[in-house]
């Protein structure tokens, strides 16, 4: 985990490129080479860093529970109560069904809420929590299609819910999400999906309509970042499966907004696989001097 003060950050014009080498306890690094348009993110990040821990592969419960069964009981609860101030307006099974549409309809429901409720109010805190059981059960529906081993190291920040301060909105650069084609990169670097309703990809696994105003790209970022360390992900995107779902939907795959990469890997000091079982120990951001232009 990154302590404070162990982020460094020095950008001084726009001829240097930046670089980020995360180093790991055992000795082991990755280093990063960034797309020079990330430079208001680098700078988020470092302070981000300074307050507070980053992990690795280490997601949290918001309702500290993984158990389908008390997530499921929490959920029933908050529907109680909230029937009198904002109600969800259909039938939710007594019993967890695994039926993904539940969970599609649960998580709509919350996305729809917050364009429209206080987020300072207890209304609020009752929708986030539908929310937050809907990602503690979404992995157990027995619908849900899942693109296994796409080999992502997932570095975040470790508190969940994610303060509200981690935010940085990237909505200037949203044509950024529309270019992992453009890129041939053996090991990419991707922001996180800090999304208020779904991605593309969450659409697919989750028998979802990708043209629903609540599915997007990353239009912001809590500092969360992946490393691919292999290409299945962007092989995905590229087979006959995924181009058919996207053409029925009326677009090619080249059309939505996928992933937002910043970067890719330079170096790995060890082999690929190998890093999911090491533990974070620091992230150095720094710029070189660039040998385009």
């Amino acid at each position: 985990m990154v302590s404070e003060g162990l982020v460094g950050l020095v950008i001084n014009n726009n001829e240097k490129q930046m670089k980020l080498t995360i180093e790991f306890t055992d000795g082991h690094h990755i280093k990063i080479n960034l797309h020079d348009s990330m430079t208001p993110w680098v700078r988020h990040v470092e302070a981000l860093a300074g307050k507070y821990k980053y992990s690795l592969n280490d997601g949290q419960s918001a309702i500290g529970t993984h158990e389908s069964p008390e997530v499921y009981e929490i959920l029933l609860g908050t529907i109680g109560k909230l029937q009198k101030l904002r109600p969800i307006g259909f039938e939710v099974p007594e019993k967890f069904t695994h039926d993904q549409e539940v969970l599609n309809k649960l998580h709509r429901y919350y996305t729809d809420s917050c364009a429209v409720v206080d987020q300072g109010s207890e209304l609020f805190e009752l929708v986030s929590k539908i929310n937050y059981c809907v990602h503690e059960l979404e992995d157990l529906t027995s619908s849900r299609t899942r693109v296994h081993n796409t080999g992502d190291l997932w570095f975040h920040i470790h508190d969940y819910p994610m303060p509200t301060d981690c935010w940085i909105d990237l909505k200037d650069k949203e044509q950024e999400n529309y270019k992992i084609f453009d890129y041939n990169y053996e090991y990419a670097v991707r922001l996180d999906r800090s999304i208020l309703g779904k991605c593309v990809l969450q659409a697919y696994e989750e028998n979802d309509d990708p043209n629903a105003k609540d599915c997007t790209g990353r239009i912001g970022s809590y500092g969360g970042f992946f490393i691919d360390t292999n290409k299945k992900l962007k092989n995905f995107y590229q087979s006959n499966e995924f181009g058919n779902w996207c053409k029925s939907h009326g677009k090619e795959p080249k059309e939505w907004p996928l992933e937002f990469v910043i970067g890719n890997v330079e170096q790995f000091s060890d082999e690929p696989e190998q890093y999911k079982n090491k533990t974070l120990a620091r992230l150095n951001f720094d710029t070189v001097p660039s040998s385009i232009g």
